[in-house]
């Protein structure tokens, strides 16, 4: 039981990561309507991945498979994304509200597509790790999240 709602928990606090990454991703580099800021790069997160929690050759390929699909599954979302974002820039000489609030929920319908089909990724990804390696992994997000709480308050303590 204990097992099931922790991987449930870290499960959760992926998804909560993603959806946060979905929506700024959705809105451009600092909330704005521009061009996304960097892309994500899978062969690095990979890499990554494959250095701190020691995966074998089988992970690393079952992995990059997984983180492969999912990129390609939402490649017509991102690209989608990209247009909705330029016609929003376009209003702002002449802003339309009805369309705009189309626009506002398109994307909110993609970002949550999106988080939804990384979920399950991170998910997938997690079941190929053995118990050690999802220990370290979990070990991992709780630093990573403890640097963002402190990131967030302009270096104080973490956000309890």
């Amino acid at each position: 039981m204990f097992i099931n709602r922790k991987n449930w928990l870290v499960g959760a606090a992926a998804a909560a990561a993603i959806t946060a990454s979905a929506a700024t991703w959705s809105m451009g580099p600092g909330g704005s309507m521009g061009p996304p800021g960097g892309d994500h790069d899978p062969g690095r997160m990979l890499a990554h991945m494959a250095d701190q929690l020691d995966l074998s050759s089988e992970q690393k390929a079952t992995v990059e498979s997984l983180l492969s699909a999912s990129r390609q599954g939402n490649e017509a979302n991102r690209q989608r994304l990209q247009e909705l974002r330029e016609e929003l820039m376009a209003m702002h000489g002449n802003f339309d509200a009805d369309r705009a609030q189309q626009i506002a929920n398109e994307i909110g319908e993609i970002t949550a597509s999106m988080v939804f089909a990384a979920s399950k990724t991170w998910s997938e990804v997690y079941k190929v790790l053995d118990e050690e390696q999802r220990q370290e992994l979990d070990e991992l997000m709780a630093k990573r999240q403890a640097q963002r709480g402190k990131w967030r308050k302009g270096g104080g303590e973490p956000d309890a």
